[in-house]
């Protein structure tokens, strides 16, 4: 069955209605119907689609898709893709240039109608990529052979298969690998752990962090909607004691709404750091994320409700937070404000 959808999208220019179709069942690929600045303009749109749908006629006729030579090449095809994708964010873009810089070595002179299942299989069998990267990588496959108007799609076949993904059982660490790990750390860039830690912000949401996001009269932080993954602002609290160290790091009359809590810092920092820390510590191999599964973890389990966890963490359904996060710990203990504040 056909379908045909409106959604809403967040980019540079501001919000964009998107309008996307699929001229038949499972087996026919979400194709892009066109991005617009109001509602209005992407009903007119669908409108178009559907009456093209309900016809049995192809949409793409009357959407004055421009037809490409034959003779084009995966790595202009690829090219095409991307630079049409307005309707996605900046970072989006740049993970579909990461993954066409991999697939052009294999498919990049080729001609996309020339493209077999079979090869599609080859280069997964012989691909070095993790499981869950292969994944993102595929999707974009998919995606530019679409744009190419592929049919059937050789990355869509369904005999085409991704290996497994290995979810590994995530172990946070206890209050005195904590400690330990914090110990180890550079005494300068111990608070964002910390602040990780106490509140269980993702690693993105600390490093780009700024003091105008501060409510001190509230002990609070603010994540904007354009920093959150799923694009929807929240509050979160802070221990009064920590944001009292927060506050201490630079003077008042310096703080412009704009400048950076943590200068210099960024997610790959906060990795590479407590990499080094668990290291010297000896702890065993720990990330800034795990952090964020400490923090649900404990909450789960001194029994905060769902809807409180999942408003602080930024979660999108409960679902994520029950399902993925709320581990059982061994040692249940909050760490000791007494033995970090020495380490500060």
């Amino acid at each position: 069955m056909a379908t045909l959808t409106i959604t809403t999208r967040r980019a540079k220019s501001g919000k964009r209605y998107v309008v996307r179709f699929r001229r038949g069942g499972s087996e026919f690929p979400i194709e892009h119907g066109g991005s617009f600045k109001t509602k209005r303009e992407a009903q007119i749109r669908r409108d178009v689609i559907g009456g093209e749908l309900a016809a049995g006629r192809d949409p793409r006729d009357v959407l004055h898709v421009r037809v490409v030579p034959a003779t084009t090449s995966f790595r202009e095809w690829g090219d095409r893709f991307v630079a049409s994708r307005l309707d996605v964010s900046s970072g989006t873009l740049n993970n579909y240039r990461i993954h066409l810089k991999v697939l052009n070595e294999v498919f990049g002179d080729r001609i996309p109608n020339e493209i077999t299942p079979d090869d599609v299989m080859s280069w997964i069998t012989s691909s070095d990529l993790k499981p869950s990267s292969l994944r993102q990588y595929m999707g974009t496959l998919r995606q530019v052979l679409d744009h190419a108007r592929v049919e059937p799609n050789p990355a869509r076949e369904r005999r085409v298969r991704l290996p497994r993904i290995e979810t590994e059982e995530i172990n946070p660490p206890t209050a005195k690998q904590f400690l330990a790990i914090l110990a180890a750390i550079p005494e300068g860039r111990r608070l964002p752990f910390l602040l990780q830690e106490q509140t269980g912000m993702r690693s993105t949401e600390i490093a780009t962090l700024t003091w105008g996001d501060l409510d001190f009269a509230d002990s609070q932080l603010r994540v904007s909607r354009a920093r959150s993954k799923t694009r929807t602002g929240r509050w979160v609290q802070v221990p009064a004691w920590l944001m009292e160290r927060i506050a201490e790091t630079l003077s008042a009359e310096d703080r412009t709404a704009d400048r950076r809590v943590f200068p210099g810092l960024s997610k790959d920092v906060l990795k590479s750091a407590m990499s080094r820390a668990c290291v010297v510590a000896g702890t065993g191999s720990f990330s800034p994320h795990d952090l964020r599964h400490r923090w649900i973890s404990l909450r789960v389990g001194k029994g905060v409700p769902i809807t409180t966890i999942t408003a602080q963490t930024g979660h999108a359904r409960k679902s994520v937070t029950l399902d993925v996060y709320a581990h059982v710990l061994i040692d249940p203990a909050e760490i000791n404000e007494a033995e970090v504040l020495a380490l500060l």
